[in-house]
């Protein structure tokens, strides 16, 4: 379970690491959207489907997090449509948040970070397809 959101850390494009806070800049809350693989289709279906919700407009910023490297959140970057892209150093960032393996399997997951740093909503699932919910995720960013 993720303690404190704000000492997670990320790769962004250019290798340089970015924390939570910095991924929110002044928006008053920021959506963690962590993929399996940067190959899992539905995964990639979520990443759009975030990008299609339009958070920013709510002023609150929608991130994807790749498990990997740069070449990774790059293929992710061009397939997900208008959302922030950043790397899970590996899967570490997925770990520090509770994502944990099962066998092969990368969990994946949604949280939804406030300007505090608490996290305001968490879904995590084994299988890809429980882990995003859009209607819910709307329902916990009108609660901020």
């Amino acid at each position: 379970m993720l303690v404190q959101a704000d000492r997670v850390g990320f790769a962004d494009a250019t290798g340089a690491e970015v924390t939570v806070a910095q991924l929110r800049g002044g928006a008053r809350g920021v959506v963690l959207y962590f993929m399996r693989a940067a190959s899992c289709p539905v995964c990639l279906r979520h990443a759009r489907a975030l990008a299609a919700l339009r958070l920013a407009d709510r002023d609150v910023t929608p991130v994807v997090v790749v498990p990997g490297g740069a070449a990774e959140a790059a293929r992710v970057r061009r397939a997900a449509g208008d959302v922030r892209v950043v790397s899970s150093t590996g899967a570490g960032a997925h770990h520090a948040v509770g994502l944990t393996r099962t066998l092969l399997l990368q969990h994946s997951g949604t949280l939804l970070v406030d300007a505090a740093g608490d996290v305001r909503y968490r879904l995590g699932a084994t299988l890809p397809t429980g882990s995003f919910d859009a209607a819910a995720l709307n329902a916990a960013v009108a609660a901020l």
